[in-house]
């Protein structure tokens, strides 16, 4: 059955022998990409509905279930059936940015029903108070969570639930925010099935379930994998092995209970063979195949491996043992925060979890623990520094972008022996890194990149603190035991501020520019939130030293604070604000720049940067032309816009205006930010999470406020389109 008649036919319970929802990050973010994929390899935006009704389908697979007193009971399926409903929450409120009333109605009645002013969810239990409030406050507002707070003993279910909530914006791409959300949405419903398998009662249910959740009766790729290796090996040599294999897999699946994002046998097996053997080059099928399954890439590849003879398969699987336990320690590192593997952490906290896979092309078995150390701090502090940099200038960082990145890397770390030669070509990549921080100091804080500006704050509050104290702060501000959250130094009170700025939304413009904001404890900042500036400052001056810098106090008798300002040249962008207006936002604004700039300078990271500049690599191309055909930059290279042209848009009856740049940048007037997209313009300017830019934008022509849709039209009928 298709998702639409698994919702519109269906209220799901849950039996009393199912597990918890326990889907991390990277379940989920793999659902949302498989599904995207799926769909964009298809979508054109000249195709109506009926054209995307015809799409080729998506199987999602088989759910177990049993009816009883008018309830479908999940017996198998949970964790899809669970993330799919949360996923029609979060589309439906995308559609509702758009202002797509009739799809996101109609996404409400596949998500819940209402009867006396109470929502009765399509999943779950409703005895669960805290789950049922949980959704009631996504359904009311998803990025704010209005009237909710996580109770300290919510279950685990629960907790998941939220934490998977605030990560589905962050996974959930770009280019399907714009034009291409309504389609997608209409194809997920009508084109995405499943398999329903109905159990006669309950026993029946957990009979079934047991069956098909006994590990202990289907082997696992990595059980297939050994079978085929230890065929190759010799027969003395099969006991010493055969203890090894058998190490390997206990540390593998003890570390599995805290870390379950990246720490199976298999996620294991499928990073060593992607990070140390597979041709990862343009056209090369490996990757999806060690994806697929490990054991048939390694039977089709054993003479390249060199497994031919006895001696080189056993080397091979000392080879796999042996770095199974470096491997452990980076998963180690992942979550427990060690100052000399701070990067693997902050991937971590960020959710890059395909990190592992570019560490291992580091990892060699002969490296001492310094040097494996070394180099794989280098690594992971190469991929923060991209992802902040890509983040900052508003360039995707989902996965398959990262993956990119890491495909591209492995080939060449895999030659690396030494640390200076990992320095070197880290070093050289970071070079050839397009984006830097200039236009950090346009950056702030917007509906859905408030995850990315905790961490900027984060980082930047541990940077200062470190270098007046000493130690490390980086995981107290992250995720110590005293919550940390971002404090508006501006009260959100527009009538204080009517001198310097003119309109509401300039206001919040302002009032939310990262130079404007500081990280504070939870408990403090709830105290003093709409209080003035001039009291809220006596606050900040008893708490890190980021905050403490805006008091006029803060350089006396404070020698650790003085002696940082003097070594890192920061004396004139630290100067304390008595008062805090637009002139002081634009300051700190400038200070948080330049403490990016310090924090993830690469010669600090330890990088070694080439004598001679080398010219940047050539701008990648945004996923949106791969599907539109032609892209804004086009307009202009085709004389269909000059460079330069100004644009603009309606929200709540005030017009906002950008420019279009000539490499097809999309400036907006009020921040002076940058984006690569009009849907991603649109939407910070509106304070969405999703914009149909192509049809929001408008240009004037000869008096008259033409969409920009238009002159897409007019180029792909003059057969201008960049898509081959």
């Amino acid at each position: 059955m298709t998702v639409r008649t698994l919702f519109e036919s269906n209220s799901f319970a849950l039996d009393y022998y199912q597990r918890e929802y326990t889907w991390t990050r990277h379940e989920v973010g793999t659902l949302i990409d498989d599904l995207s994929q799926r769909f964009l390899s298809q979508w054109n935006p000249l195709h109506d509905r009926e054209e995307v009704g015809r799409y080729a389908p998506y199987f999602l697979g088989p759910y177990v279930y049993h009816e009883s007193r008018g309830r479908t009971f999940l017996v198998d399926g949970q964790q899809r059936v669970t993330t799919l409903h949360l996923v029609l929450i979060y589309l439906r409120q995308l559609l509702i940015d758009q202002e797509r009333w009739i799809d996101a109605d109609e996404l409400e009645r596949l998500t819940y029903t209402a009867r006396h002013g109470k929502r009765s969810f399509k999943v779950g239990s409703s005895e669960e108070l805290s789950r049922a409030r949980l959704l009631n406050s996504l359904v009311t507002d998803w990025n704010g969570l209005k009237g909710f707070t996580l109770p300290d003993n919510a279950h685990v279910s629960v907790r998941n639930l939220h934490d998977r909530s605030r990560e589905i914006d962050g996974e959930f791409p770009e280019v399907l925010r714009g034009e291409a959300l309504e389609p997608f949405v209409h194809w997920l419903l009508d084109r995405v099935c499943l398999v329903g398998i109905r159990a006669l009662d309950q026993e029946n249910g957990r009979e079934i379930f047991v069956s098909m959740n006994d590990r202990g009766l289907r082997l696992s790729h990595v059980d297939l994998l050994k079978g085929h290796l230890f065929r190759r090996v010799g027969e003395q040599t099969r006991e010493d092995l055969g203890g090894a294999w058998a190490d390997m897999l206990a540390r593998l699946t003890t570390a599995e209970t805290d870390s379950p994002e990246a720490n199976t046998p298999s996620a294991y097996v499928r990073s060593f063979l992607l990070a140390q053997y597979a041709d990862l080059g343009e056209g090369s099928a490996d990757a999806a195949e060690i994806g697929r399954a490990v054991h048939e890439w390694i039977l089709r590849n054993d003479v390249q491996l060199g497994l031919g003879r006895p001696a080189e398969a056993q080397a091979f699987v000392q080879r796999l043992t042996n770095v199974s336990k470096r491997y452990c320690e980076l998963l180690r590192a992942c979550r427990e925060f060690t100052p000399a593997l701070a990067g693997v952490y902050f991937n971590g906290h960020n959710g890059i979890d395909n990190q592992f896979t570019l560490l291992l092309s580091v990892v060699s078995s002969e490296d001492s623990d310094e040097v494996f150390t070394r180099k794989c701090s280098m690594v992971a502090s190469f991929l923060d520094l991209v992802y902040v940099r890509r983040s900052v200038n508003n360039l995707p960082v989902h996965r398959r972008d990262l993956d990119e990145i890491v495909h591209r890397l492995i080939p060449v770390l895999r030659m690396c022996r030494t640390t200076d030669d990992v320095a070197t070509v880290l070093g050289r990549e970071t070079s050839l890194i397009e984006h830097d921080f200039r236009e950090l100091t346009s950056f702030g804080l917007r509906a859905n990149n408030r995850r990315l500006v905790r961490y900027l704050l984060s980082r930047m509050t541990a940077h200062v603190q470190r270098a007046c104290e000493g130690g490390e702060h980086e995981y107290e501000f992250l995720r110590g035991a005293r919550e940390y959250e971002i404090e508006h130094i501006w009260a959100n009170r527009f009538e204080r501020h009517r001198s310097e700025v003119e309109t509401t939304a300039e206001f919040y413009i302002r009032r939310n520019r990262l130079g404007a904001l500081l990280l504070l404890p939870k408990s403090v900042n709830a105290s003093f939130r709409d209080d003035p500036y001039d009291r809220k400052i006596e606050h900040y001056y008893a708490e890190n030293r980021l905050a403490a810098s805006l008091h006029p106090k803060s350089r006396l008798r404070n020698t650790p604070f003085t002696h940082y300002l003097r070594d890192s040249g920061l004396d004139k962008p630290f100067q304390p604000c008595p008062r805090f207006g637009v002139p002081e936002i634009e300051r700190r604004q400038d200070l948080y720049r330049l403490l990016c700039e310090e924090i993830w300078n690469p010669a600090r990271l330890g990088f070694r940067l080439p004598a001679i500049v080398l010219p940047p690599r050539v701008p990648e191309q945004s996923g949106a032309r791969r599907h539109y055909g032609v892209e804004v930059v086009d307009l202009i290279t085709h004389g269909l816009m000059a460079p330069n042209t100004k644009i603009f848009r309606t929200v709540r009856g005030e017009i906002h205006f950008a420019t279009v740049e000539e490499d097809g940048t999309i400036r907006v007037e009020a921040t002076g930010r940058p984006y690569h997209s009009l849907s991603a313009a649109g939407a910070a300017v509106a304070g969405t999470k999703a914009c149909a830019g192509w049809d929001v934008w408008r240009v004037d022509r000869d008096g008259t406020a033409l969409p920009l849709k238009r002159l897409r039209e007019e180029a792909i009928n003059r057969g201008l389109t960049s898509k081959p």
